[in-house]
């Protein structure tokens, strides 16, 4: 049986708008209707014949064509947009895209869409500082509800702080040595015991202000 043909690109007759999100799946439909609802226009361009028609059928624009080809970048006017949404379920298409936005469209604001931790690097690698892991937010949310539910005295929100803000650090450590795998595993191995002990730290201090009861209130003049 012949596989199905794949449909000519789409050619994009209308002028640039102010947002262009490349990749209309689970993650660019979210920014797509966040931005809807605010009256925003935004141009959506997706890869695949088969998300484009699934699209199209509950009433949305959609663009069909391959965002890491400069041809259709332009013709989508992505150098006139305010913001560039990048949110290519595929690593090496997204690696690419990025690639081209950042020689040719450089002045154009990215915000990028990560697989994965390493996904995340390779894009920040090219300069895409606004990257975000797609399951990181909803990854730390469960683990604070997972915390809740075996301790219900934690303070859950500060843990999740502390937790991601170790993250940011390690994060920036580790891009530094991402092209050395056995410094990358090493700095990860060691980075477990820094975050308990940083989260001990933090225990003990709660403790001893919690010990130490409220500051004292009132005027010390009327005493």
């Amino acid at each position: 049986m012949r596989e199905r043909e794949a449909p000519p690109f789409s050619p994009i007759d209308t002028p640039g708008e102010a947002v262009v999100i490349a990749g209309f799946g689970r993650v660019g439909q979210v920014v797509g209707r966040m931005l809807n609802a605010q009256g925003i226009a935004f141009t959506a361009l997706d890869a695949s014949p088969e998300q484009v028609d699934f699209v199209r059928r509950f009433g949305n624009k959609i663009y069909y064509g391959d965002a890491s080809r400069l041809a259709l970048l332009r013709a989508a006017h992505v150098g006139e947009a305010k913001l560039f949404v990048l949110a290519v379920d595929d690593v090496e298409a997204s690696v690419k895209i990025a690639e081209l936005m950042r020689r040719h469209f450089p002045e154009v604001p990215l915000l990028a869409r990560a697989r994965n931790r390493a996904h995340l690097m390779r894009l920040r690698e090219l300069g895409v500082r606004n990257a975000t892991r797609e399951t990181w937010w909803s990854s730390v949310e469960m683990g604070k509800q997972a915390l809740q539910a075996i301790r219900p005295g934690l303070n859950v929100q500060r843990i999740a702080n502390l937790f991601a803000a170790h993250d940011e650090r390690l994060l920036e450590r580790q891009q530094a040595v991402s092209h050395d795998q056995s410094a990358l595993i090493a700095l990860s191995k060691s980075a477990r015991a820094e975050l308990e002990n940083i989260l001990q730290d933090d225990a003990q201090l709660a403790l001893h202000a919690q010990d130490a009861g409220p500051p004292p209130t009132g005027d010390p003049a009327a005493s």
